[in-house]
């Protein structure tokens, strides 16, 4: 960020300030030692396991022109009630200054995959800052917030949410002009209590947006209409279905990624696209990025070009192969829709051996986590040669497979285990989905084979 005086954080966060100059410059915002520069301003955050106030004296060793805590030490510090919330406030205050325009992401599946895929549209024309990985709550996101540089023209946000109340904030926070919904789907139904909650949670993107925004809203589920009937900007509808304003027709799913057809509202952005990512859900993501790219007046060849150099994200549906078998790898995370699209990809997927999975435990349930489980095993019966489940909820699992007709199944109670028996089945030209919330460590199968 742009060098700024500590008057600009003391003002942002409304702290006291010990033996402050506030005419001294700090020049950016750093929360963890082992990446503090000379010249930076450390927020000592805490967490559930661990204290970053401890850290403060070895901050101004270090360098760092003062530190934000929450209780008082010894040199130059601004004390506040909350040292996550000033981080808040320091990228609230540093965006409101910013002239980028920030498109906001959100919903239960896919936000991660929309999120480059814009980003890579919006990079092939104009300088463009997006979220790191998954850094999509309080902490990710105001530091993304403060990465944005006056060259900046777009900004492209991820904004995550597991319990209700969670998304306001980071949305008044990154204040964008523009939204894209995903979809409402069974995420973190342990706090959510149901699809109604989750709905409730993730439209609160239309409601925050100004009424000179736009929000780019999957139109294909059952909550679209309502969250469409609550935003406070205009709505432009994505999907399959004929009523879309954009709609998405003749997917096809291929090793290299995902080719598909868009009927834009102008012919000059309808025809073919396609994305590295694999899924026929990633072709109705893309075409959220695709219109919303459209905003800034990008033309479809640009879009095109800026959209097939798409990478693919870690662990989200990442096909690679290793000694004639190749894997799929969708470890980051899940939950019964995001199990069923995966199981969906690997199907759609030419292949020459034989098709497998290894699901292991979705995490966040509450009590839907056992109908959750059993519907994973049922939708794997009905495309794969054989099923590995790992975890508590394993025997769950592969009980409604194997009362879904599928014969070759084992319940096992880690990755370790499921390693072993892959030894076993594996051969040549097959297929391998791993798919579960990211506690289960399955991405190191590849390794363990």
């Amino acid at each position: 960020m742009q060098p700024r005086p500590l008057q600009f954080a003391i003002k942002a966060c409304d702290g006291q300030p010990h033996g402050i100059d506030p005419h001294i410059n700090f020049q950016r915002v750093c929360t963890d030692t082992r990446k503090l520069q000379r010249g930076d301003l450390f927020v000592a955050l805490r967490g559930e396991n661990f204290d970053g106030n401890q850290f403060a004296a070895a901050a101004i060793a270090a360098g760092a022109v003062a530190v934000i805590v929450d209780a008082p030490c010894d040199g130059p510090s601004l004390v506040v009630p909350n040292t996550r919330r000033a981080f808040g406030q320091l990228a609230t205050a540093h965006r409101a200054e910013m002239e980028a325009t920030v498109f906001g992401i959100a919903g239960s599946n896919g936000k991660t995959s929309t999120k480059e895929m814009l980003a890579a549209i919006l990079r092939a024309q104009m300088e463009t800052l997006h979220s790191e990985a998954s850094f999509n709550n309080d902490i990710g996101v105001p530091a993304t917030l403060l990465s944005i540089e006056p060259h900046h023209r777009a900004v492209v946000l991820e904004l995550g949410t597991n319990h209700p109340g969670e998304l306001a904030p980071l949305v008044k926070m990154a204040a964008p002009q523009f939204g894209l919904l995903t979809g409402i789907g069974r995420e973190h139904l342990e706090f959510f209590g149901n699809l109604e909650g989750v709905a409730r949670e993730e439209g609160v993107l239309g409601e925050l947006l100004p009424a000179g925004g736009k929000l780019f809203l999957y139109g294909d589920d059952d909550w679209s209409q309502s969250i469409a009937q609550r935003s406070n900007a205009p709505v432009t509808t994505v999907g399959f279905g004929e009523a879309n304003e954009w709609r998405v027709s003749a997917v096809n799913v291929s090793e290299t990624g995902t080719t598909f057809e868009v009927r834009a509202p102008s012919a000059e952005l309808s025809g073919e696209y396609t994305t590295p990512l694999l899924g026929r859900h990633q072709a109705a993501n893309a075409t959220l990025a695709i219109a919303a790219a459209a905003e800034l007046r990008l033309d479809r060849e640009a879009i095109a070009r800026g959209l097939a150099e798409c990478p693919a994200s870690a662990m989200r549906l990442q096909l690679s192969e290793k000694n004639g078998v190749r894997w799929l790898n969708d470890a980051y995370n899940a939950n019964a829709d995001s199990v069923k699209a995966a199981l969906e990809t690997l199907a759609s997927l030419p292949v020459k051996g034989k098709r497998y999975a290894v699901l292991g435990e979705m995490a966040e349930l509450g009590d839907h986590a056992e109908l959750a489980h059993r519907e994973a095993g049922e939708h794997a019966a009905k495309v794969l040669g054989g099923l590995i489940a790992v975890g508590a909820s394993a025997a769950i699992t592969v009980g409604a497979a194997q009362e879904a007709g599928l014969t070759k199944v084992k319940a096992v109670p880690d990755a370790e285990a499921a390693a072993c028996v892959l030894r076993e089945w594996l051969q040549a030209d097959d297929v391998v989905l791993l798919k579960a919330s990211r506690a289960a460590r399955l991405e190191q199968l590849e390794d363990l084979i």
